[in-house]
């Protein structure tokens, strides 16, 4: 009788270790784990929406230092790192003049490439937004399909000829 319960014992701690044994992923395991929860927008369907009547919030999550020398006329600049303590915080949209965005209202976010966007999307769907989307291919693929909607403000960065180009996701 010892012997069966000793063996129960080891089983279920074998059980419960492999179920809480939760191995590192990488990021781009977080990202692809991501892509299959998040919908993807083209920068097409993007263009559609800014063109049209529906209301929606557009939000680069890149540091300042790469949005500044390039964004998507509309954006509002959220950081990454401060996406989810800022989104629904009734001051920082006031004092970026904009409404803050409802949990069912179209929300868009984008980076340089695509996979912070995707990462991004991904938390705020966890925190109960209804319609978000990310940017396929971030910022650089719309620069390519819209050279004409790019703005900057370089004097922001305290300077006019440079800025940097980290952030490569």
């Amino acid at each position: 009788m010892k012997k069966i319960h000793y063996i129960l014992i080891i089983a279920f701690s074998a059980l419960l270790y492999s179920c809480s044994n939760n191995s590192p992923v990488t990021v781009e395991q977080m990202v692809q784990d991501a892509k299959q929860k998040v919908n993807l927008i083209t920068p097409n369907q993007l263009f559609e929406i800014m063109s049209g009547d529906s209301v929606y919030t557009l939000i680069d999550v890149r540091s300042p230092l790469e949005y500044y020398p390039g964004y998507i006329p509309g954006a509002v600049l959220l950081s990454r790192g401060s996406l989810e303590f800022q989104i629904g915080k009734q001051a920082f949209w006031d004092n970026a003049g904009l409404y803050m965005p409802a949990k069912d209202e179209i929300i868009i976010l984008y980076c340089k490439k695509g996979n912070r966007g995707i990462l991004a999307a991904e938390t705020l769907m966890k925190m109960g937004y209804k319609k978000v989307y990310a940017l396929e291919g971030g910022f650089k693929k719309w620069e390519l399909a819209y050279p004409d909607y790019v703005e900057k403000n370089l004097e922001a960065l305290g300077t006019s000829d440079t800025h940097d180009a980290g952030g490569g996701c």
